[in-house]
């Protein structure tokens, strides 16, 4: 097991990627920390996830307070943080004209505000302890802009250079800090918002989440700041 005590969080756990993702770090040994603010959504990870090295905490992430909560009770309980995976996010479609200014944050928020809020809460611990692993999700699009996902794009893009600063302003100190960009990912939601694309060119998200095991693992130690494409076939 590549992943043997290490502490990680996950934000947003309870989706259909975070729980492909939370499955695999258990299984590679890692105690996580899940966060999670739908209850509804706990039942779809209760329903293939069962393992006493999981600690889940209803947690909104796009709120500085409710972070440094759930960064205090994390060492409470675990005693240190080795790694963040920042999954929190959403996407929306909508032309820049049409895009109103509730929407145009709420994409800033969920991307890259949850992003930096997480990194800055434990990149302290994480200098401290001369150790740690971050990955932020960024997107395709957030390397070329196109018509109708502008909010979503551009908060992405803010990911992905996010991404660049820290892992600068850390390099010296063991902690490597990088995203990774998928294409479409295989969900269900996805497929019944997109019926007649082919499936079977999306990126999987247990195939996302065995590239994260690897970024997170010591194999990937020279790796930083790196926006690393998971496409699938797309």
């Amino acid at each position: 097991m590549k992943l043997i005590d290490r502490v990680a969080i996950i934000t947003g756990g309870t989706g259909a990627l975070g729980r492909a993702v939370v499955s695999e770090f258990l299984e590679e040994g890692a105690k996580v920390v899940c966060t999670y603010i739908v209850d509804e959504e706990l039942k779809g990870l209760f329903s293939t996830i069962r393992n006493q090295n999981l600690l889940l905490i209803k947690s909104d992430v796009t709120k500085e307070k409710q972070v440094a909560k759930l960064v205090q009770k994390t060492l409470e309980r675990l005693k240190r943080i080795d790694i963040l995976i920042n999954i929190v996010g959403g996407f929306v479609y909508s032309k820049i004209q049409d895009t109103d200014e509730k929407t145009w944050d709420r994409m800033m928020n969920m991307n890259l505000k949850s992003t930096f809020l997480c990194s800055k809460a434990v990149l302290p611990h994480m200098i401290k302890q001369n150790y740690g692993k971050i990955i932020n999700i960024s997107s395709r699009p957030a390397l070329k802009g196109s018509a109708g996902v502008g909010a979503y794009s551009a908060s992405k893009a803010g990911v992905l250079n996010l991404t660049e600063t820290i892992a600068d302003e850390v390099k010296d100190y063991d902690i490597n800090v990088n995203a990774i960009l998928p294409s479409t990912i295989d969900t269900s939601a996805n497929r019944r918002g997109m019926p007649k694309a082919d499936f079977s060119k999306w990126v999987k998200p247990e195939e996302i989440s065995r590239v994260m095991v690897f970024l997170v693992s010591d194999d990937s130690k020279p790796i930083n700041g790196a926006g690393i494409s998971v496409y699938g076939k797309a």
